[in-house]
C-alpha cells in the first residue's frame, strides 16, 4: 500500500484566480496518487477485516479486532482529504507550536478516558464492546500527545501535509515491512529452536505435547496448560519479542525520515517521531485486546507509545548523523533504541507470564515489582529523551516552518 510523496507546491500565498487554476492544474497528478492511496486503504483494511468478520461468522470463531477496520478509516480518510486539498490547489496548512497549557489539557482528558473506561469495566465486565471508544481515543491521541510534546520541547511548526505523509508511512508502509520481516525471523526462530529441541532432548517432547496423539480427521491440538508451562516455549517469546521484534521495528519505523531528514536537526527528529506516532496508532489499535485490565493495558500503551516515538525520533537524529559521514552515532543509537525496546517487551512478556500461567501467588508478587521497575526506568528515560536529550540534539535550530502557503517538502 504506497503512500504518495509530499507534493512541490510553490511557497508563496496565491491571490488570483489564474494562480490558483495553475496550482491545481499542477499538483492534480500528485493530490490523485494521495486520493488513491486513502481510497485504497480504506477499502483494502476496510475489505480484509469484512472478509475476516464473515470467515470467524463462518467457522463460528471469535470476531477479528475492530482496530483493523478504524485503522483503514482513519488513515483512509485522512489521505483522501489530503489529496482533496491538493487537487484544489488548497495551500499547505502550518500547525501551530502546541502551548504547554494545550497539552496539560489533552494529558486530562486523556486521564478522564483511562479512569472512565476503569469505571466502565467495573459497572459492565461483560460488554467490553462499550470500551471501544475509550480504546480508539487511547490508541490514536496517546502517540499523538507524545509527539506533539517533543514539538512543544522543539519549540518547531510543523504543518499539515507533512503530519499526514509522515503518519501514512509510519502507520501503514512500516508495519506492513515489520510484519513482513517479523513474519520470516520468527519462522527461522521457530525452526531453529525445533531443531536444538531435537537435538537435546529427541522427539519424546512431541509425544508430551500430544498426549493423544494423532487422530485421523481432527488436527491436532496442544493443551493450552502445556504449551505455558513449556520453557521452550517462552524462550521463544523472549527471543522473539525481546529481540527480533525490536531490532526489525527500530530500522523501519522512522521510514519518513529515512527519505526526508538530510541533517541531524529538528526536521529529521520530527520526521522520525512521526513515523513512530504512526507505527504506535496502527499497533494500538490492531494489538489491544479488549477485555484486558483496562487501567493497566491503557496505561501501558501510553507507555508503549512514548517509546516509540522517542525511539523513531532519536533514529530521525541517528540518520541525518550517517548522512554526514557520522556512522559510530548512528550505530549508537540504533542500538540505544533497541535495548530500550527489549526491555520493554521483555518487562511486558513476563507480566504475561504472571497473568497467562497458573503461578502461585508468592511467585506473582516475586516477578511483579523488578519488572514495573524495569518498565519505568526504560519509561523514564523515554521522558528525559523527549523532554531534553532530543531538544539538546537538535542544537536549538529548527529549519521546519514552512510557509502557510507551501507544502513544506521536508528537507
Amino acid at each position: 500500500m504506497g503512500i504518495p510523496p509530499i507534493p512541490e507546491d510553490p511557497s508563496e500565498r496565491y491571490h488570483s484566480a489564474e494562480a490558483r487554476e495553475e496550482v491545481a492544474e499542477r499538483s492534480s497528478p500528485t493530490g490523485a496518487l494521495w486520493v488513491a492511496a486513502g481510497l485504497l486503504t480504506g477499502v483494502a483494511l476496510g475489505g480484509l477485516w469484512l472478509g475476516l468478520a464473515a470467515l470467524a461468522a463462518l467457522l463460528s470463531a471469535p470476531m477479528p479486532p475492530p482496530g483493523l477496520l478504524l485503522l483503514g478509516l482513519l488513515m483512509g480518510i485522512g489521505l483522501f482529504q489530503e489529496g482533496l486539498r491538493i487537487t484544489r490547489g488548497i495551500p499547505d496548512a502550518l500547525l501551530p507550536v502546541p502551548t504547554l497549557a494545550a497539552q496539560v489539557r489533552m494529558l486530562s482528558f486523556l486521564l478522564i478516558l483511562i479512569g472512565c473506561g476503569a469505571v466502565v469495566e467495573r459497572l459492565a465486565p461483560d460488554l467490553p464492546i462499550v470500551l471501544l471508544p475509550l480504546h480508539a481515543g487511547i490508541a490514536v491521541l496517546g502517540p499523538l500527545w507524545w509527539f506533539n510534546l517533543l514539538r512543544q520541547r522543539l519549540a518547531a511548526s510543523w504543518s499539515r501535509r507533512r503530519t499526514w505523509w509522515g503518519l501514512g508511512l509510519g502507520g501503514l508502509a512500516a508495519p506492513g515491512l515489520a510484519l513482513l520481516l517479523e513474519g520470516m525471523a520468527l519462522v527461522g526462530l521457530g525452526l531453529g529452536l525445533l531443531i536444538a529441541r531435537l537435538v537435546v532432548e529427541g522427539p519424546d517432547f512431541i509425544l508430551r505435547w500430544f498426549p493423544m496423539g494423532f487422530p485421523p480427521g481432527a488436527p491436532p491440538v496442544v493443551p493450552t496448560e502445556r504449551l505455558l508451562g513449556d520453557p521452550w516455549v517462552w524462550a521463544a517469546l523472549l527471543i522473539g519479542g525481546a529481540g527480533l521484534v525490536p531490532l526489525i521495528e527500530e530500522a523501519v519505523k522512522p521510514l519518513p525520515a529515512f527519505l526526508r531528514a538530510r541533517a541531524p536537526t529538528a526536521e529529521g527528529i520530527l520526521y522520525g517521531a512521526l513515523g513512530g506516532a504512526g507505527f504506535a496508532i496502527a499497533e494500538n489499535l490492531l494489538n489491544w485486546t479488549l477485555g484486558a485490565p483496562w487501567a493497566l493495558t491503557a496505561l501501558g500503551r501510553l507507555g508503549a507509545s512514548a517509546l516509540h516515538v522517542f525511539n523513531s525520533a532519536l533514529m530521525g537524529w541517528a540518520w541525518g548523523m550517517l548522512r554526514q559521514g557520522r556512522p559510530g552515532a548512528g550505530l549508537g543509537a540504533y542500538l540505544l533504541v533497541v535495548l530500550l525496546h527489549s526491555l520493554w517487551n521483555a518487562g511486558a512478556l513476563l507480566l504475561g507470564i504472571g497473568f497467562l500461567t497458573p503461578l502461585p501467588d508468592r511467585v506473582r508478587v516475586l516477578i511483579a515489582p523488578p519488572v514495573l521497575i524495569g518498565m519505568g526506568a526504560v519509561g523514564l528515560a523515554v521522558l528525559i529523551g523527549l523532554g531534553w536529550a532530543l531538544p539538546a540534539l537538535a542544537g536549538g535550530e529548527d529549519p521546519v516552518e514552512p510557509s502557510a502557503g507551501g507544502s513544506s517538502q521536508g528537507g
